[in-house]
């Protein structure tokens, strides 16, 4: 397995940063929903608290890395077996994610130190960003769960057009991020990433016409 991307497919880097990232949140939007709904004075309150803001530093932290790497090496097309219409929809998806997986955990950070808090990193309290704000952190507060019910929506999205790739367009995208092996029908080979203009189902309808089947 190459360590960088290529045209053709996601590199080692890219694919650890993406099942990590990826696990990292699921974990955080749990804690944070039990956060949430912890009394502020609650015994465990505090410990979730320093979890959340771990996580929290962690998928920004990671997401800048892979942001950086991302503008460093080449980005995979997108298959044929998507639409014009489709494939601008996956664009912004994967856009939405970047904005949201960055600015969730800056906005909490803003959030935090607003209410007059640190923000705990593995118990090592990080240096505040801006001073003491109540109003401010009431409004960064409704920006900031507003924005984890949207990614949370964005996870479904994503992971249903992945088993949809997967079991019904076969085209290899979702076995593009992993180690699995691509698969060797050669028609799937031959127009999933090719980037021309043709769609799939043109394309097999013409490997059918060859064959004498219509």
């Amino acid at each position: 397995m190459q360590v960088a991307n290529t045209r053709e497919g996601w590199g080692a880097v890219q694919q650890a940063l993406y099942w990590t990232i990826g696990l990292t949140v699921l974990g955080q939007l749990c804690v944070g929903l039990i956060f949430s709904n912890l009394p502020e004075n609650d015994p465990a309150a505090g410990t979730y608290f320093g979890i959340h803001g771990t996580l929290g530093v962690l998928i920004f932290t990671a997401m800048l890395f892979r942001l950086v790497w991302r503008q460093m090496h080449p980005v995979p097309a997108l298959p044929d077996t998507l639409s014009p219409s489709l494939k601008l929809v996956a664009r912004g998806t994967h856009w939405a994610f970047y904005v949201l997986l960055i600015g969730l955990p800056l906005g909490g950070w803003l959030m935090v130190n607003a209410r007059g808090y640190r923000v705990s990193f593995f118990g090592l309290e990080l240096p505040a960003l801006i001073a003491k704000n109540q109003p401010l952190a009431e409004i960064v507060f409704k920006f900031h769960a507003g924005g984890a019910f949207l990614l949370a929506g964005l996870i479904v999205l994503h992971v249903g057009a992945a088993l949809r790739h997967e079991f019904l367009l076969k085209d290899n995208t979702l076995r593009r991020m992993t180690p699995l092996p691509p698969r060797t029908d050669p028609l799937v080979q031959s127009t999933a990433f090719t980037g021309s203009r043709s769609t799939w189902s043109d394309n097999r309808r013409s490997d059918e016409k060859s064959r004498g089947r219509l």
